[in-house]
C-alpha cells in the first residue's frame, strides 16, 4: 500500500514539473517579443535624443508605442513630424487613428415630460364646429451615442415621442426614429456624418407611415459656436387608411448659432429649413405644422432665436420668430389656383437651469402659430403654452 501511494506522489510530481516546464517555454515564447520590443523602442529613444527631428525615427518610435500602448507617447511623436512636415501624409493618417483611440465613448439621454395647451389642436378655421382647445401629456427622449468602431467614430441619434390628449384622442400621436453611421473629418474643425436609418408613426391606435432614410449632417464648429446643415432623404410608405400616397420627402435644416454676441452666456439661433414632400393627401387636424400629417408640397423658411441668461446665469429668457412658405400642388376649395400658406409663428421661452442644484431643468414656451392662406378654409390660429421638465442623462 506505501509504495502504491509512493508511485502515485512520483507520478504527480512528474505530471506537475512537466506542466511547470512547459508554462516556463510559453511564457519564453510569448515575453521574447514584447522584450525585444521594449529594447528597440529604448533604443530608438536615445537615437531621437540626438536627433529630436528626424523623421522616419519619430515615426518608428511612434509605431512602437502604438504597439505597447502608449497612445500619448504616439501622438506626441506624429505631431514632431508634422511640425516640420505638415504634408506627410503617413504622419496625418497615422495621428487620426491615435487620437481616435484617445477619444472616449459617449452615450446622453434627454427625457422631457410635460403638458400643453392649445387652442385650436385641430388648426381649422375659428367658425368650425370642429375649433376645440385641449390639453395634452406630453413626453419624449433623445438618444446621443459616439463611439469609436473599426478606426472610426461611428455616431448613433434615437428618437421617441408622444401626445396624449385628453378631448381630442383622435390626434393622440407617437413618432420613433433611430439613425446610425460613421463620421468623417471633412478638415480640423468639420465633420460629415452620414446614417441611414428608419421611422415610423402612430395616430389614433393604428400606424400611419413608416420612413426608409438616410441623414447627411455636415457640421463645424468654431469657438465653441455650432454650425450644421442637415438633409435628410425619406422614403415614405403612408397608410392608405389615413387617404395617404407614398412618396419622396426631402427636408434640408440648417442650424447657426453664436453665442456671447451681445452679452455673456447668451445665444442667437438662425435656423434656416426646406421640405419637398411627394406624399399626398391629408388625415385629419394638423395638416400644416405636423409632420404627422403629409401632403404634396414644397415649404421654405426660417426661424430666428435669442436667449440671454437671468438671475447670475441661473436661468434663460427667449424670443424667436418664424416665417414659413408652404406651396402645395393642390388647389384652392372651389377654383382652379394652386393653394398657397404664410405660417408666422412668435415664440417666447422661459428655462431655468439645474432647478434647486439638481439635474433637471424647467422650461417654460409659448407660441402662436397664423396661418395664411389663399384658401380661406385653410386659415387658422393656434395657441400654445407648454410647461416641462427637462433630465439629461
Amino acid at each position: 500500500m506505501a509504495i502504491c501511494m509512493r508511485n502515485m506522489r512520483n507520478k504527480n510530481n512528474t505530471v506537475s514539473g512537466l506542466w511547470r516546464v512547459l508554462a516556463m517555454a510559453a511564457l519564453a515564447v510569448f515575453a521574447t517579443p514584447v522584450i525585444a520590443l521594449g529594447d528597440e523602442i529604448t533604443a530608438v529613444f536615445d537615437q531621437l535624443l540626438s536627433t529630436p527631428d528626424d523623421p522616419a525615427l519619430n515615426l518608428r518610435y511612434a509605431e512602437l508605442a502604438m504597439a505597447q500602448g502608449e497612445t500619448r507617447k504616439a501622438l506626441a511623436a506624429y505631431e514632431r513630424v508634422l511640425a516640420r512636415d505638415p504634408e506627410n501624409a503617413e504622419a496625418r493618417r497615422a495621428y487620426r487613428k491615435a487620437k481616435l483611440q484617445l477619444q472616449p465613448s459617449v452615450r446622453a439621454f434627454t427625457l422631457t415630460t410635460g403638458l400643453s395647451f392649445e387652442s385650436n389642436p385641430r388648426q381649422v378655421p375659428g367658425g368650425s364646429a370642429q375649433h376645440n382647445e385641449d390639453v395634452s401629456l406630453e413626453a419624449s427622449i433623445l438618444m446621443y451615442d459616439e463611439r469609436t468602431l473599426a478606426g472610426r467614430r461611428w455616431r448613433t441619434l434615437g428618437h421617441a415621442s408622444g401626445h396624449l390628449l385628453l378631448e381630442t384622442d383622435d390626434l393622440n400621436d407617437a413618432t420613433f426614429s433611430l439613425a446610425s453611421g460613421p463620421i468623417f473629418d471633412i478638415s480640423k474643425k468639420t465633420q460629415l456624418h452620414i446614417a441611414p436609418g428608419a421611422a415610423m408613426a402612430i395616430l389614433d391606435d393604428d400606424w400611419l407611415y413608416q420612413d426608409g432614410l438616410v441623414r447627411i449632417a455636415l457640421e463645424r464648429r468654431n469657438k465653441g459656436n455650432g454650425q450644421s446643415v442637415t438633409t435628410t432623404v425619406k422614403y415614405r410608405d403612408t397608410n392608405s387608411s389615413f387617404n395617404g400616397d407614398d412618396g419622396l420627402i426631402v427636408k434640408v435644416d440648417g442650424r447657426f448659432l453664436q453665442t456671447n454676441r451681445f452679452r455673456a452666456g447668451d445665444a442667437f439661433y438662425f435656423l434656416p429649413r426646406f421640405t419637398y414632400s411627394e406624399p399626398g393627401g391629408n388625415g385629419p387636424g394638423r395638416v400644416f405644422q405636423s409632420a404627422l400629417f403629409p401632403g404634396n408640397y414644397i415649404e421654405y423658411g426660417a426661424r430666428l432665436a435669442y436667449f440671454m441668461p437671468v438671475a447670475n446665469k441661473r436661468a434663460f429668457l427667449g424670443a424667436g420668430i418664424g416665417v414659413y412658405q408652404r406651396d402645395y400642388d393642390q388647389n384652392v376649395a372651389f377654383g382652379t389656383k394652386d393653394r398657397s400658406d404664410v405660417m408666422f409663428v412668435p415664440t417666447a421661452h422661459f428655462l431655468v437651469t439645474n432647478v434647486r442644484g439638481s439635474k433637471f431643468d424647467f422650461r417654460l414656451d409659448y407660441r402662436f402659430e397664423n396661418n395664411d392662406s389663399n384658401d380661406s378654409l385653410e386659415d387658422f390660429d393656434n395657441h400654445v403654452a407648454s410647461a416641462r421638465i427637462v433630465r439629461k442623462y
